[in-house]
């Protein structure tokens, strides 16, 4: 089984806008039957109110109004008008980020139509990453964060490599946190296998961890387990990640015996082995150890890749020792967990066979066996 390493778009308006108040409507004759109304003009209708002849007005000074009223309506805007508008939405986003994220996305949404045409790139390229932070300030929403980060990055990548690194590696955790792995490597592929990231070592680390187990959801092992190992190398000099340093190289061992690169992931198990006893981690380095020594015993061609009574030897002394002076319950299903498993590497192991040399012994010596 594949381990798992561990370390926001639905739309909201402003405020519902007041009702338009209907001159000449129902509730006005009803409240004041008497009173004299003015009928509201078809809004489907151009002019309406134009073609309301007045007392001596003439055909032709009614066609130069509709004239004048449709020439105003086929006007087009005038130039600039749009990124004006646009930039007025990006300010009131910004102004309503902190305590609305939801109506700053709308505004931000509508900045980035009304100022397609007439924004230049830089322009157009900042606000779609001002989307994104509205989008990550709402719980729930990492596929659209995710959208939002893709689009952001791709008009950041012929303007500032940086910046679209930056942001094809939100994309890519966001579509990592939503499940959506495919995508996420994808995104991830881009920045971690053809760009620089300037990122601190912990981060990086952590980002190569979160690529390594997309990769794995994928099936794509040998890859993953590249990942994890130059994720736990970041880190390795770090006294404060010494455990999630262990915890890296055991899933690099994990990913490399999914692909078949046995030997590496033998040496991987007991070296996180190693790892969490110096951590006093006795959970996690029994785990490291049993996995250890079935690939021992478990060799190519059915012959005993090392020692592996010798491995779980060490494993049950130590377990034996830890749960006669604390008999905890997780100490105790540990020490339940190696015996069942070292009988059936017992069962498993292949009886003897006569060499010139003598016989051969693919398991330990009787005496030797751990009770």
């Amino acid at each position: 089984m594949v381990r798992s390493v561990t370390d926001p778009l639905t739309n909201e308006t402003d405020r519902p806008r007041d009702e338009p108040i209907i001159i000449g409507g129902p509730a006005d004759s009803v409240k004041d039957p008497g009173r004299r109304t003015i009928a509201a003009p078809d809004a489907a209708v151009p002019a309406e109110l134009g073609r309301q002849r007045a007392p001596g007005l003439t055909s032709d000074a009614v066609a130069a109004w509709d004239a004048a009223a449709t020439e105003g309506a086929l006007r087009p805007p005038a130039p600039g008008s749009g990124a004006r508008a646009a930039r007025r939405l990006a300010g009131i986003a910004a102004a309503r980020l902190a305590d609305a994220p939801a109506a700053a996305e709308e505004q931000l949404r509508r900045a980035l139509v009304v100022g397609a045409g007439e924004l230049d790139g830089r322009e157009l390229a900042a606000m779609r990453t001002q989307l994104v932070t509205a989008v990550a300030a709402q719980p729930g929403r990492d596929r659209a964060m995710a959208r939002a980060a893709a689009s952001a990055a791709a008009s950041w990548q012929p303007i500032s490599q940086a910046d679209a690194v930056h942001l094809w590696l939100v994309a890519g955790r966001a579509w990592h946190r939503a499940g959506r792995h495919g995508e996420a490597v994808v995104a991830f592929d881009r920045p971690l296998l053809t760009g620089t990231v300037g990122y601190p070592p912990a981060e990086l680390a952590r980002v190569r961890a979160q690529f390594a187990e997309s990769l794995n959801h994928l099936g794509r092992y040998r890859q993953a387990a590249w990942q994890f190992a130059e994720a736990a190398r970041l880190i390795a000099g770090s006294p404060a990640q010494r455990r999630r340093h262990a915890d890296l190289v055991w899933s690099a061992a994990v990913a490399r015996e999914c692909c078949g690169q046995e030997s590496e992931a033998l040496g991987g198990y007991l070296r996180a082995a190693g790892l969490w006893g110096e951590q006093d981690k006795i959970v996690p380095r029994a785990r490291c150890l049993r996995a250890a020594a079935w690939l021992q015993l478990r060799g190519p061609e059915g012959r005993v890749r090392g020692p592996w009574w010798v491995t779980i030897d060490v494993l049950l002394t130590e377990l034996n020792r830890r749960v006669a002076a604390d008999p905890a319950a997780h100490l105790v299903e540990e020490l339940k967990h190696t015996r069942a498993q070292f009988a059936q590497m017992c069962a498993q192991a292949s009886p003897p066979r006569e060499r010139r040399g003598g016989p051969e012994q693919s398991g330990p010596p009787r005496s030797g066996r751990p009770d």
